[in-house]
């Protein structure tokens, strides 16, 4: 079966459809709602819509004590003060969770599938705890690991995976540059989104594309989160607007779907949205990879940091001096503070064997009066991913000082599997892929080999899923207790023979 795509620009009579259908009717002077179930939704997302708990929709519905189904109408208390919570009547084996445990791995444990799992404990709303018991089947014992299967039946799941993605089609002001930047990045990241499709068809993935317009509005984004296709997405990639993805994210919490930020963005975006991974990894986090790749590649040379002063850079100071004290226990005491381009020096922190002088910060001023204070020594200079694009930076001392830098994508067209990609987008567009098409293939296929693999729980399995990518790297780590989860692969980059080369 091949992908569908769906292309939805959600901005016209958008108020049309409430996220949960149901009539209101009174007995015995009791409000209720008459809620018919749609796909997606769960006794935890219903019991909070309607301030309620998992345990008065049960009472209320004994028949649903072993799960919901589409098109069944449940009859929901709305007046009634929600009785304290209190653990659901449970029957058969007791499995006690433990630290690791997944769905996916309990259930390849017992033989059944996640949803059978689901379904004798009332759904586990509130996902798997360390230390809770759990029911599992009374008659079956935990199989060997040779003869764990996934058992589901049937036909192979067809999933609903979103792209929310700024097209500007409706839109009825003028266009600033930056919005012509941004539905050009859209259309790239949608169009190498399309390439994987391809071959995720190819390993056998049966997925529904929803191409949806978003644009940094929180009224709209509201509305487009009401409408039936949300409910039923598995996984949700976008939207790319900081103001509007809390939005999105509250959403995807509630509901249990995976979201995907593809693109840069702080970290804050994760906070208290743990069903998150933004898969560019932020600034700091560049440069703890910087500290890792130095500690292992240049341990025995002199390796100098420049602090700029500048607060913008700070932070990478800190996360590289941080790093290096986890690894080394050395508090890196080759600190050079910046203070005045006229009376900047170098040469007492420089030795006559190899240097590693490491420059966090984008501001001219600093970087100018660094190159000028190398002079002949033996150096290698390590900047910011902004370096790239920085011309004032000339040729001839890139190459000399072997400069690096990190990059979220790299794109080696030497290896033959891009040649041939380049060709076949080229071939389909007619037109040039940018570093936006590369996104957006590793991140669709990266994520949709997560789904065919794990289902709707591949956000507990990020370092799981296994492949090779085009231009991105990914190995994620969860940024608190209650947030979600941030690529921490980086690419860098070193300049030899004055062309780029990944070293890492």
């Amino acid at each position: 079966m091949r992908f569908v795509i769906f292309i939805g620009c959600f901005f016209l009579s958008f108020a049309l459809n409430a996220q949960f259908k149901a009539d209101t009717v009174w007995v015995e002077g009791r409000s209720f709602a008459m809620h018919t179930v749609e796909k997606g939704q769960t006794l935890f997302s219903l019991a909070k819509y309607y301030s309620t708990t998992v345990d008065e929709v049960i009472a209320l519905n004994s028949e649903c004590a072993s799960g919901l189904k589409v098109g069944q109408v449940l009859k929901i208390a709305i007046t009634a003060t929600p009785p304290a919570q209190t653990a659901p009547a449970k029957s058969g084996a007791t499995y006690v969770v433990k630290a690791g445990d997944t769905l996916y791995s309990i259930s390849r444990m017992y033989g059944i599938s996640a949803d059978e799992l689901r379904k004798l404990n009332h759904g586990l709303p509130a996902g798997l705890i360390n230390g809770d018991s759990i029911v599992v089947p009374a008659e079956m014992k935990p199989l060997p690991d040779s003869e764990r299967v996934d058992t589901s039946s049937g036909e192979p799941e067809v999933y609903d995976i979103v792209l929310m993605l700024p097209f500007y089609a409706t839109y009825k002001d003028s266009m600033l540059s930056r919005d012509y930047r941004l539905r050009d990045a859209a259309i790239q990241l949608y169009r190498g989104a399309m390439m994987a499709a391809d071959s995720l068809e190819s390993a056998g993935l049966q997925a529904k594309i929803h191409v949806v317009d978003v644009l940094d509005d929180k009224v709209s984004i509201q509305a487009v989160l009401k409408k039936d296709v949300m409910k039923q997405a598995d996984l949700v990639i976008g939207p790319l607007f900081k103001d509007v993805i809390p939005e999105v994210s509250a959403w995807c919490k509630d509901h249990q779907v995976h979201m995907v930020v593809p693109v840069q963005q702080p970290n804050r975006v994760l906070l208290n949205a743990p069903s998150i991974s933004k898969t560019v990894p932020g600034s700091a986090t560049q440069w703890m990879a910087m500290a890792r790749y130095v500690a292992e590649k240049h341990a025995a040379d002199n390796v100098v940091l420049v602090d700029s002063k500048i607060l913008d850079d700070k932070k990478l100071v800190e996360a590289f001096k941080e790093e290096w004290f986890r690894l080394k226990k050395d508090s890196l005491k080759r600190v050079v503070v910046f203070n005045d381009p006229a009376t900047f020096s170098l040469e007492s922190k420089l030795t006559g064997a190899r240097n590693i002088v490491l420059v966090p910060t984008s501001d001219k001023k600093v970087i100018g009066a660094v190159f000028k204070a190398l002079g002949s020594k033996n150096v290698e200079v390590f900047g910011t991913e902004a370096w790239d694009d920085m011309d004032f930076i000339s040729v001839a001392d890139r190459n000399k000082y072997h400069v690096h830098f990190p990059q979220n994508t790299f794109v080696d067209y030497s290896v033959v599997p891009t040649q041939r990609w380049i060709e076949t987008y080229r071939s389909r567009f007619k037109s040039e892929p940018s570093n936006f098409a590369f996104v957006g293939y590793d991140v669709m296929l990266f994520y949709g080999r997560g789904l065919k693999t794990y289902g709707r729980e591949l956000g507990q399995h990020l370092n799981e899923i296994d492949g090779s990518y085009l231009a991105t790297q990914f190995n994620f780590f969860k940024t608190a207790k209650d947030a979600g989860y941030e690529n921490s692969a980086v690419n860098i980059v070193r300049t030899d023979n004055y062309e780029l080369h990944r070293v890492n």
